[in-house]
């Protein structure tokens, strides 16, 4: 009975002094939030391409044209956003990049059916999406004025899809959980050696390891707390679970949550202070968050942030539970929930072997 209260009252102790220390948990609850609310304003919100649109011929017909651009809209919203119809301006911007594109609707429109485009760079991939675009107004022109008799569709969006927000939102929530425990559980940690207290309990009977473990568990107990700020802003921005998606999805992230808990003990013993600790963990999370799979899946990522994600844990996570969560497969795989929770347990016990070391440092004579 002692071998399990021993742990508990660690773990009790820790829930209450970051009760009492707020900052603590600021960083944990902060960081997920502006990243995802930072991350969605600016890529998800809305992609429309800001463009020139010159009718020189201001005929029924082409006015036609001008529409198409105007109502031709993905899943986002608009594809384009009109800045100018000044020819000139409309030249200055393109040449200075503040505009993707320039469509000219030359005076002879009525008569040759054609009109003419420039694009600030044609070569990247960017211009690519911005052609396609076009080609969809186009066929919206088509469609509207009947042309050729002949209606092309364009299947952009499927009930299924998820939007670019919800994706992230979802991914922030993770990110918050793996951020809140490694953060929470090297905080804690690290208050033993802050405040000179390693040494005695590394002479009392409770032993080094179960520091570690009553860290780790507090830790990854508050994490859940410090997410809800990041959950809520989620759902704000279209994220949804049904209730079987989020239980299986649990299943790779509670194990994970682990693994981050115990290596924020790893990094809390080898850093041993707040100020080298938050700012590496920080770090690293948001790295693993834009460059292993939770702003954008894996395979969309570029050929070198596709190397790294393939040896790099955490983008392990996002490639299991999002797929999860969002719907696209039923349950995790034997391969995800048997490597979760190998690797929470390898993590925990190495964060009470490298604290106990640590502890034995501290209670060496002349310590």
């Amino acid at each position: 009975m002692t071998r399990i209260r021993a742990p508990l009252a660690v773990v009790v102790r820790n829930l209450r002094i970051a009760g009492r220390r707020a900052d603590l948990v600021v960083q944990a609850v902060a960081v997920p939030v502006v990243v995802l609310g930072l991350a969605s304003i600016i890529f998800g919100t809305s992609d429309a391409w800001p463009v020139g649109v010159v009718d020189e011929s201001d005929t029924p017909q082409s006015r036609m044209v001008v529409r198409a651009l105007q109502d031709t809209r993905g899943a986002t919203g608009p594809y384009f956003r009109s800045i100018t119809d000044d020819p000139e301006h409309a030249e200055r911007l393109l040449r200075e990049g503040r505009l993707h594109l320039v469509v000219t609707i030359p005076d002879d429109f009525p008569v040759h059916h054609q009109i003419e485009t420039s694009t600030y760079n044609i070569n990247t991939d960017a211009m690519k999406n911005v052609r396609l675009r076009v080609t969809t107004a186009a066929n919206l022109h088509d469609q509207l004025t009947a042309a050729d008799g002949v209606t092309a569709y364009l299947d952009k969006a499927r009930a299924q899809d998820v939007s670019r927000t919800a994706f992230m939102g979802g991914s922030a929530v993770v990110l918050a959980l793996l951020l809140g425990a490694a953060l929470l559980s090297a905080n804690l940690y690290a208050l033993e050696s802050e405040h000179r207290t390693r040494k005695e309990i590394a002479l009392s009977p409770l032993g080094a390891s179960q520091a570690a473990t009553g860290a780790a568990l507090a830790g990854w107990l508050l994490s859940f707390l410090a997410a809800v700020p990041t959950a809520l802003l989620a759902l704000a921005f279209g994220t949804r679970a049904t209730l079987p998606d989020l239980a299986q999805t649990l299943l790779i992230v509670l194990p994970a949550g682990l693994v981050a808990a115990g290596l924020g003990v790893l990094t809390a013993v080898g850093l041993r202070t707040h100020r080298l600790i938050q700012p590496t963990l920080i770090l690293l999370a948001l790295g693993s968050y834009f460059a292993g799979g939770g702003f954008i899946p894996v395979p969309a990522l570029p050929p070198l942030a596709r190397t790294i994600a393939a040896g790099w844990p955490p983008s392990y996570v996002f490639e299991w539970a999002n797929p999860v969560l969002h719907g696209f497969r039923d349950a995790p795989s034997a391969v995800a929930l048997a490597g979760a929770g190998l690797a929470a347990v390898a993590a925990l016990a190495a964060a009470m072997g490298a604290a106990r070391r640590d502890y034995r440092t501290a209670a060496a004579p002349g310590q």
